[in-house]
C-alpha cells in the first residue's frame, strides 16, 4: 500500500526548478512515497525521475492526453520508462462524446485501443473520470458502457471518491462496481460551503483533506481494500487550505483513520 498525491494539488508551487525542488523536498517530508505528476515544461521526464529520487519519491505514472495517445506511443513509453512506471494514466474523453450513448461506444473503443497498444508494450493503462460519465443516458449511463465495453486486460480506472460523491454515489458503494479494474484511487473529502444568501437552497461543494469533510471513510476503505486498491493519491485541486497544510493534514488523517 502506497501513499501518494496528484500534484495537481500543489501546481502553483512547480513554477520553476527551485520551487520544484522545494515542494518535492516538502511532500517527501510530510511521508508521501509516490506523486502523480506531469513534468513540467522546464525539465524532463530523465531529469524528474532524478530529482524525485533524491527526494525517496517515485513517479506512480506517465501521462498523456487520451486523443494524442495514438500518435505518441513511442513518447510515452519513453517517458514511463524514464519515470520508472509501468503505468500510463490519461485523462476525460471528448465533451462531444459526453452526452450521449453513441458516444461513449466511440470513447469505449478509443481506450480499448490505446490500452491494447500499451498492454503489448507491457504496460498498464489507467482512465481516470469524474463525474459527467454517471448522467444517466436513457437506460445506462456512460460510466456503465466505459466499464463493459472495455476489456480488463487492456483499460484499468483511477475511481475518485469526491467525484463518486458528486455524482449522487455512495462512494463506499459505488467503488465495488471497480472490483479487479482499480489499483490507484483519487482521495479528497466533500464539503458543502456555507452561503450567504437567501435563497433557500444554494449549495456549493469544495474539496477538502481527507477526513475534514462529510464522506464516509471507514466504508471508503473498507471497500477500497476489498476491490484491490494499493495507491491511494490524495488531490485537493478545488479547496480553500493552503495547498501544503492540506496535503499535510490529508496524510496524517489517513494514517489515524488506518489506511
Amino acid at each position: 500500500m502506497q501513499f501518494g498525491i496528484q500534484m495537481f494539488t500543489l501546481r502553483d508551487f512547480m513554477t520553476n526548478q527551485k520551487d520544484l525542488e522545494n515542494t518535492l523536498r516538502r511532500v517527501a517530508e510530510m511521508g508521501y512515497q509516490n506523486v502523480q505528476i506531469t513534468p513540467p515544461a522546464f525539465t524532463t521526464a530523465q531529469k524528474l525521475s532524478e530529482q524525485l529520487k533524491s527526494f525517496g519519491l517515485k513517479a506512480d505514472s506517465a501521462i498523456c492526453g487520451l486523443y494524442d495517445i495514438p500518435n505518441r506511443i513511442p513518447e510515452i513509453l519513453a517517458a514511463a520508462e524514464a519515470l520508472g512506471t509501468d503505468v500510463v494514466r490519461t485523462d476525460s474523453i471528448k465533451p462531444e462524446d459526453r452526452t450521449t450513448a453513441d458516444g461513449y461506444h466511440r470513447a469505449a473503443e478509443h481506450l480499448n485501443r490505446c490500452g491494447k497498444a500499451f498492454f503489448e508494450k507491457g504496460k498498464k493503462f489507467m482512465y481516470h473520470f469524474h463525474s459527467f460519465e454517471f448522467v444517466k443516458l436513457q437506460n445506462t449511463r456512460g460510466i456503465d458502457i466505459l466499464l463493459s465495453e472495455t476489456d480488463p486486460r487492456y483499460v484499468m480506472f483511477q475511481p475518485d471518491v469526491f467525484w463518486l460523491t458528486a455524482a449522487g454515489e455512495e462512494p463506499s458503494k459505488a467503488l465495488e462496481m471497480f472490483e479487479g479494474r482499480a489499483k490507484y484511487m483519487h482521495l479528497k473529502d466533500y464539503v458543502i460551503v456555507p452561503q450567504d444568501s437567501q435563497k433557500l437552497e444554494e449549495t456549493k461543494r469544495a474539496s477538502a483533506p481527507v477526513g475534514t469533510g462529510n464522506l464516509n471513510w471507514d466504508g471508503i476503505l473498507r471497500t477500497a481494500h476489498k476491490i484491490g486498491i494499493e495507491n491511494f493519491v490524495v488531490e485537493d485541486d478545488m479547496g480553500v487550505l493552503d495547498p501544503f497544510e492540506s496535503a499535510a493534514e490529508s496524510i496524517e488523517n489517513m494514517k489515524k483513520l488506518g489506511f
